[in-house]
């Protein structure tokens, strides 16, 4: 008789490997869809900078796992994501937008107004980092907001903070450190200042 080992149906490697790259391509577009949000001013000279500094701050794995994100949606191979392969990756997601709206995402992932439709490696990098960091500081903060009202008390913001000083610039760390510990800090506006980003 056949053995239960036997009898257990293996995974599918076709099905597994679509349903990562799925994963990978979606969360490429809930980043995307945060460059939108955010609007980064155009020509911020700091812009380059500061994303090249959060890249840095991820760990190798998230690195490595962008990178092959960008892999996915570059087809051509030639490192820049072009409208129309970022308009397939999006569709392939459910994720639909209008071309207007991409070269918006490629604009402002850019960070300049210039015509160009295409998102280079560094840029596509930035915009990963960038929105994972914002993710995590807003999602940490959240944790701490019971009463889901977008604030929490300045003693607790800096009581999380401890072990992330690395992120916050001088001029920012007067914010947290406020003598007023029940102080409450908007923590959307607050995680987007942590990045060294404009409101």
């Amino acid at each position: 008789p056949e053995s239960t080992a036997d009898a257990t149906p293996s995974p599918n490697d076709s099905v597994l490997n679509l349903l990562q790259r799925f994963r990978l391509i979606r969360y490429a577009a809930r980043c995307f869809d945060y460059i939108i949000e955010r609007r980064p001013q155009w020509g911020d000279p700091g812009n380059l900078k500061r994303r090249s500094m959060l890249v840095s701050k991820l760990p190798v794995t998230r690195r490595q796992e962008f990178m092959q994100v960008f892999q996915l949606i570059d087809q051509s191979g030639d490192n820049e994501i072009s409208l129309l392969e970022l308009k397939q990756a999006m569709e392939s997601v459910g994720e639909g937008k209008s071309d207007k709206d991409l070269q918006e995402i490629i604009s402002r992932g850019r960070g300049m107004l210039d015509g160009k439709e295409s998102i280079t490696q560094e840029d596509f990098m930035g915009i990963m980092a960038e929105a994972e960091f914002f993710t995590l500081f807003k999602d940490m903060f959240r944790s701490l907001d019971k009463h889901e009202s977008g604030f929490v008390r300045a003693g607790d913001m800096d009581r999380v903070l401890c072990g992330m000083r690395d992120l916050i610039s001088d001029d920012r760390k007067s914010i947290i450190d406020v003598e007023d510990k029940d102080m409450l800090i908007d923590y959307e506006q607050f995680s987007v200042m942590l990045l060294g980003s404009t409101l």
